[in-house]
């Protein structure tokens, strides 16, 4: 006699409440067969949606904790999406920025950082609630300003970081594919002409800055330059130069003044009202070759015909690692070439430092005098989309960006070897874009794994000590601060996908748009997620469009019945 088959609570059921998520659930909505009862369901583990996109209040300020930026507007022909989502948006392009040399005293040992694992913060940061009297007489006799990179000066570094990135694009798309993809990114920039020439433009005293410049895109793709190898973990891979061959969105890379949680809100609305969404809901384990499909939760056990994964890749690498805490996510395990995708894509951290003040000192003087003396207004992009007088270019000070002997940093000397050096910061003037007296630091890769271990008075502290080195005085210290800790939460387990050297990026990120098939023959198990995504990867509109394309593979199904 047959086993009796369990009744089916609904036809489809979304794990993930994040972007890609409700991207996949409010397109599935759209239709009519979706709209009735019992049809569809989103599971959330935390108690609010966006997943990595967030934000936080301090002292009264709104802090966004994840995705800040619309990397590419685009163009009329090809327009990135996001920008139809709330077309009335505030959103704006970085102007004025200042940048700083470093004067003070190196550590008489640089730190170093581990082949495995991550040091502890006490075993090489040097812990000091104010900076010490050497620190003091190393930055004043240059109190002047002579602190600050000159204008000019800073103009040509920053305009060769870009023209860096540039010809890194030129590169990977004039290089055959397999070859690019055994060319690891930090190999790329030792061979590129464009940093030699930078070197060949600046004046020597200014050639240390050169040399910490690239670390800037090792924050932006929250991955090391340096390749995958025993040295460096999978925790720690590299990024090849096959990800800046990508067809992604052009035009202006734009920061979103009132945050992304009302574009979150905005997808996710007739599902909040419908009640489709069920936050607190932590999903334990999916078993997907049973019919239906099984989705053990917190709250119970759920039946589906099909289910929608959008985890973060951080968490399914979790549920698939050897760590003792790790516990099976699916049963049975997934096919072969499912587990290999998520076990070869990079996944990297990008966390941020927020200092939080009574008022924007950086404003007043004296310090408004040292900074004028750098600051840095970049042309208009002839390629970005028209500016229009809601979102003009601020001439006002946006970020600054120095150095600090604290934590290390990779340097790439003229005759192309490398050693650790200082490490880069920058940090946002939320001031001029939200209106909120906070300065935001982005830390990534191991210095972000590091940050994570300290308290948030040391890592304030941290960045207190080198503002004050930067300013050749000391300025007001914060009143709060706020460090996210994106590695160490355990619904994201990091921040966004990246390439890594030598492995067939293309073909594991496609493996994860091809369905799981049942036991019975049908299409039950899907993923979703930015990390999904064959060119948009590490973006918010790649979460929407892999959601989209999601949702349009089952009602293209649907609607063939």
């Amino acid at each position: 006699m047959a086993a009796a088959t369990r009744a089916v609570d609904y036809d489809t059921i979304i794990v993930g409440a994040g972007m890609s998520g409700l991207a996949c659930a409010s397109r599935l909505f759209q239709h009519t067969y979706y709209k009735q009862k019992s049809r569809l369901l989103v599971l959330e583990a935390r108690d609010r949606i966006g997943g990595r996109i967030g934000s936080v209040n301090v002292n009264g300020n709104r802090l966004d904790t994840g995705a800040n930026w619309i990397h590419g507007v685009g163009t009329p022909e090809k327009r990135n999406p996001l920008m139809d989502i709330l077309p009335h948006k505030k959103y704006r392009e970085l102007g004025g920025r200042v940048a700083f040399r470093h004067p003070g005293p190196e550590p008489e040992q640089p730190p170093v950082i581990p082949k495995q694992g991550v040091l502890e913060y006490s075993e090489w940061v040097r812990v000091e609630a104010q900076p010490s009297a050497q620190q003091r007489d190393a930055v004043s006799y240059e109190a002047s300003g002579d602190l600050v990179i000159p204008g000019d000066i800073a103009g040509t570094l920053t305009g060769s970081l870009w023209g860096l990135i540039g010809s890194l694009h030129e590169l990977a798309e004039t290089t055959p594919a397999a070859e690019a993809k055994r060319t690891t990114m930090l190999q790329a920039i030792t061979r590129s002409r464009a940093l030699q020439d930078t070197f060949d433009s600046i004046p020597e005293e200014y050639h240390r800055t050169v040399s910490c410049t690239p670390q800037f895109i090792e924050n932006m793709e929250a991955a090391p330059l340096a390749a995958q190898s025993a040295e460096h973990p999978q925790g720690q891979a590299g990024m090849g130069l096959l990800e800046f061959a990508l067809d992604d969105f052009e035009g202006e890379q734009v920061f979103l003044q009132d945050g992304y949680t009302a574009i979150v809100d905005e997808v996710a609305k007739e599902l909040m009202s419908a009640g489709v969404i069920q936050t607190g809901t932590e999903v334990k384990q999916i078993r997907w070759n049973t019919d239906p499909v099984e989705v053990e939760t917190t709250s119970g056990t759920y039946t589906a015909n099909q289910v929608i994964c959008s985890l973060p890749l951080g968490v399914l690498q979790h549920h698939q690692s050897q760590v003792p805490t790790a516990k099976p996510l699916f049963s049975p395990s997934l096919p072969s070439e499912k587990r290999e995708a998520i076990e070869n894509l990079g996944f990297g951290t990008l966390d941020k430092i927020f200092l939080v003040y009574s008022t924007p000192w950086w404003t007043e003087e004296p310090y408004l005098s040292i900074l004028k003396k750098g600051i840095v207004t970049p042309p208009p992009d002839s390629n970005s989309a028209p500016t229009d007088e809601t979102r003009p270019l601020n001439t006002a000070l946006d970020s600054f960006s120095g150095f600090t002997a604290e934590l290390p940093g990779l340097a790439i000397n003229r005759n192309g070897t490398t050693t650790l050096d200082l490490s880069s910061l920058s940090l946002i003037n939320l001031h001029a874009l939200t209106g909120h007296p906070v300065l935001s630091c982005f830390i990534s890769c191991a210095n972000a794994a590091s940050v994570e271990h300290m308290t948030d008075e040391q890592a304030g502290g941290m960045l207190h000590r080198a503002l004050t080195s930067w300013l050749g005085r000391e300025p007001p210290g914060p009143e709060a601060v706020h460090v996210t800790r994106w590695a160490r939460d355990e619904y994201s387990r990091g921040s966004y996908s990246h390439m890594i050297t030598g492995l067939s990026e293309v073909g594991h990120r496609v493996e994860f748009q091809r369905p799981v098939v049942g036991g019975e023959g049908g299409e039950v198990l899907r993923f979703a997620g930015e990390h999904t995504s064959r060119n948009h990867f590490a973006t918010v509109h790649g979460a929407l469009l892999s959601g989209w394309r999601e949702a349009d593979a089952i009602l293209e199904k649907l609607d063939a019945r």
